[in-house]
């Protein structure tokens, strides 16, 4: 290992003179003068800083999982992980030593004095012996998951290419945060969404457990409390030693004093007497209890009750307590209660309640040595005080785009912003529209600004999936909009070279796949390089509704069937040319994305051919009439051609459509095939 760290403090040295691997996968001109060098393996998030070397490292039956240095103790859950993992993508289970590393072996080392790696980067040196170093356990586990996809995407699952690497993420906290409390979501979904996140290298799963259709956390302290579906104490256990196997934090949000209809029900003593405090503008404020009535000592004593039995059942050092959507200070200043409370505590403002309340509920939190996060609330909307939340509370700052402001005032702050990082399916109905996500605009055009000024910083970034809209909605609804958000989140606060565009970081991403062993694997996307395609219909005159839009990695462009002069009748069909005889195991399917429901395709079937003559069908079936977008699988087959006809439309209409068309290989391709 002497050589590892030799190599890797060559690569330390030469930070300054490296450039970034570029948007085109290929080696700059300081990282190698050999035009034949290794590129960085296209891994999501993308790979900081790399240096091509030559040849390929393989995994063989000698192979091993060596822990070595100092700090290997720490990394045995970790290295077991990794084993679990390496076993379903190779079909080898590599035993778990400890020693001195020898040639096929992969050696994990935590005692790396690379300071720019920080607690979550990590260095690669890949030749005989695949070395990992890191600064700790966390940067050791981002690295097993960079390694895994390097040797997901080579196509006997076996090899990794030589060079150096140092990868680190630009922000600590690369978050989602998803409304359980509007919508409940059972455990095995959550632990889908963590292993998913663990692959994409995100941190924090933040979970709304509360709102004004939901109670989700079964107290004993507080029976008839929770809503019907909701979590034991037990189940928030075993959900949290399965986050803690894959490096994600989860975060309990009890949302307060707002959003507060399921308290109020349960004690309507809590409520406000005043109309104005009572109800609410907001989906659910009109049945009213919507906030708690934090005038009444009774109400703070039931608050710091409900806090004292939630806090020690997570082991996040962050407690979120909500604070927003209270009534604006029109409705604050109607409330003969609280403006006599205001007036008695001798505040400036009634704002000012609120504020002080948010300050002792951080008191609480901070006796349990916890740290405490709110949204940003206080100051929106022209609200006043003449008080400000302690600057020990982690703010979200979610209606601002740039944190800038909160970061000046001292404040350590968690970025939110609605424009480019709110799911809210339901709202919007094309991209760019609210709760819609335009991910070309937020991969290309938003800073992810880090600044840290006035003793303030950027703790990190967070994609919120909100259910508002959505609480009937079945689970792959709800995925569609938020998927293709948290890869582009993981890629940007990651900090990884920049892809040409959104759709090329896209097809980057398709073509990793989801993690070994996940309940829900999202298949590999073939390469759409060297592809054609032929239909028999499509529009050029109204708009742009080339078949060859399908194969374009480009959801805002699509295929439509033609209408002018008129409409030919069904069925329709695109036929895909592969170039090759290629493996496959299924496909997707992409509506167009504007909205518009013409040229969703009801009925279809799906037929390979080897020369595009004799056709074969291997599915079929009829596709929900809704934007989401489609995974059809079927058993392992071979083909050069393949043909997707649409036999009726999802609105009886005579139009056919898809705004992407991705074929995906099988989990494994097997030794010498594609």
């Amino acid at each position: 290992m002497r050589r590892f760290i030799r190599h890797v403090l060559s690569v330390v040295l030469l930070v300054a003179g490296l450039a970034p691997l570029g948007a085109t996968g290929t080696a700059s001109a300081t990282e190698s003068t050999t035009e034949s060098a290794n590129s960085a393996p296209a891994v999501q998030p993308g790979i900081r800083e790399w240096r091509g070397g030559h040849g390929m490292f393989h995994l063989g039956p000698r192979s091993r999982i060596v822990l070595d240095g100092s700090g290997a103790g720490q990394l045995r859950s970790t290295a077991r992980t990794f084993a679990t993992d390496l076993s379903a993508l190779t079909g080898h289970t590599l035993p778990l030593v400890t020693g001195r590393p020898r040639g096929g072996d992969i050696a994990l080392r935590a005692d790396s004095t690379d300071t720019q790696l920080g607690p979550q980067g990590y260095a690669l040196d890949i030749d005989e012996v695949l070395a990992v170093d890191a600064t700790g356990d966390t940067g050791v586990f981002y690295a097993t998951q960079t390694i895994e996809q390097a040797i997901k995407l080579d196509g006997h699952h076996t090899s990794v290419p030589h060079g150096t690497a140092r990868d680190w993420p630009d922000v600590e906290q690369r978050a989602q945060m998803l409304d359980v409390g509007r919508k409940f979501f059972p455990l095995s979904y959550l632990k889908t969404q963590i292993r998913d996140m663990a692959w994409q290298k995100l941190t924090t799963f933040h979970l709304h457990l509360t709102d004004w259709s939901g109670f989700r956390i079964r107290l004993p302290q507080f029976p008839g409390l929770a809503s019907a579906d909701s979590y034991t104490p037990a189940e928030l256990r075993e959900l949290q030693d399965y986050a803690r196997t894959y490096h994600v934090d989860v975060i309990p949000e009890i949302d307060l004093p707002g959003h507060s209809t399921p308290l109020t029900a349960y004690d309507p003593t809590l409520r406000f007497a005043c109309s104005s405090m009572d109800h609410a503008t907001w989906p659910g404020g009109e049945r009213g209890g919507w906030t708690l009535d934090i005038t009444k000592q009774h109400t703070r004593d039931f608050v710091h009750g409900l806090l004292e039995a939630v806090i020690p059942l997570f082991d996040s050092k962050y407690v979120h307590v909500g604070g927003d959507e209270i009534g604006l200070d029109d409705k604050k200043n109607s409330c003969p209660e609280l403006v006599s409370y205001k007036n008695a505590r001798g505040f400036g403002y009634t704002g000012d309640v609120f504020v002080d309340f948010l300050n002792t509920l951080n008191k609480q939190i901070r006796s349990h040595g916890k740290t405490t996060e709110a949204w940003e609330w206080w100051d929106q909307y022209g609200q006043q005080s003449s008080i400000a939340p302690d600057r020990t509370i982690v703010l979200d700052d979610y209606i601002d785009s740039d944190p800038a402001p909160l970061v000046a005032k001292g404040y350590t702050v968690v970025a939110t912003p609605e424009p480019v990082l709110y799911v809210s399916p339901g709202f919007g109905q094309k991209p760019g529209e609210y709760g819609y996500v335009d991910i070309r605009d937020t991969y290309e055009n938003y800073a992810f600004p880090t600044p840290a000024t006035g003793g303030g910083r950027v703790l990190g970034y967070k994609v919120a999936r909100w259910s508002d809209s959505a609480e009937t909605q079945s689970t792959a609804f709800f995925d569609h909009f938020a998927r293709r958000p948290l890869q582009v989140l993981a890629t940007r606060t990651w900090g990884s070279p920049r892809a040409a565009s959104a759709w090329a970081f896209l097809g980057r991403v398709d073509a990793v796949g989801g993690p070994p062993g996940s309940t829900t694997d999202y298949l590999s996307a073939l390469p759409k390089a060297g592809m054609t395609v032929t239909t028999d219909s499509e529009e050029t005159t109204g708009e742009d509704g080339r078949a060859g839009n399908i194969l374009d990695d480009d959801p805002y462009t699509c295929w439509h069937t033609a209408y002018t002069p008129a409409a030919a009748p069904m069925p329709h069909h695109v036929t895909v040319g592969l170039g090759a005889e290629r493996q496959l195991a299924g496909f997707r399917y992409l509506p167009r994305q504007d909205a518009a429901p013409n040229g969703r395709i009801g009925d279809w079937t799906f037929a390979v051919s080897s020369d595009g003559t004799t056709w074969r069908t291997v599915a079929r079936g009829a596709f929900a009439n809704d934007q989401t977008e489609k995974e059809i699988t079927f058993p392992r087959t071979g083909a050069r051609y393949v043909r997707l006809t649409a036999t009726s439309a999802a609105n009886g209409l005579a139009y056919a459509g898809a705004s992407e068309l991705t074929l995906l290989r099988p989990a494994s391709a097997g030794p010498g095939r594609r």
